[in-house]
């Protein structure tokens, strides 16, 4: 019951700031408006609290980089150099940097695409230096994609071990949406034969994001946001 009750407050916390909106140009209608916004309110959330010498790993076309303008020096890296604009190409869990060379990682919805998850937690760990964090999204329900490179989905204990096991702390543990965003996702993903104008998808997104913030029912969830802090 307690983790239940944590969980509850953790999003009644996303949901807190009334003002957010999102930057990176995900749209209303748009099928995934309901998993995409809550992982960037997530990242908008506890961005302030990373700083320093800042890798964003499996950054893609790095759609969160305006919540880390703060940082001392921002570089991004992903496995494929195609993907997007970064500063070079290694896989997650082989990153050419030094042993704790780094103040803070950013590294969103790749972990399921790892075949190793606990070698990435490890190379975050010797990368990192004493007290340094990582901010890592990933999540528990979604349709398979970038086939072959899909091997996992995390509920919260699973990802709360690779944490501990690598030498971190948890300081932070988010759902990504309660029961009512999950269904609104589902419904989403299994029925869009009767979801065919914007209209309808931007109705349904918005009343089962509504619904969901008023709820706060995390008993099952859409994904998680971690951020761990390397143990000194």
């Amino acid at each position: 019951m307690l983790n239940q009750a944590q969980n509850a407050a953790a999003l009644r916390a996303l949901y807190a700031d009334r003002s957010f909106r999102p930057r990176t140009g995900i749209d209303f209608a748009n099928h995934t408006f309901l998993n995409n916004s809550l992982i960037e309110r997530s990242i908008s959330l506890l961005a302030p609290q990373l700083s320093g010498e800042f890798l964003d790993v499996g950054c893609g076309e790095q759609p969160y980089a305006s919540y880390f303008k703060h940082v001392a020096r921002k570089r991004a890296c992903d496995f494929n150099a195609k993907r997007g604009e970064v500063d070079f190409e290694c896989p997650a869990d082989r990153i050419p940097l030094p042993d704790n060379s780094l103040d803070s990682i950013l590294c969103t919805e790749v972990l399921e695409h790892v075949p190793e998850p606990l070698a990435v937690w490890r190379e975050f760990n010797r990368l990192l230096r004493g007290g340094g964090k990582v901010l890592l999204s990933t999540p528990m329900y979604w349709p398979t994609h970038e086939e072959p490179y899909d091997f996992y989905r995390y509920p919260e204990f699973g990802l709360r071990r690779l944490a501990q096991a690598s030498g971190f702390e948890v300081l932070e543990l988010i759902p990504r949406g309660g029961a009512w965003a999950f269904l609104g996702q589902v419904l989403l993903h299994t029925m869009p034969q009767y979801l065919r104008f914007r209209w309808q998808r931007r109705l349904l997104n918005y009343f089962f994001l509504k619904v969901d913030a008023w709820r706060c029912h995390p008993r099952v969830t859409l994904g998680w946001t971690i951020l761990a802090s390397k143990r000194t």
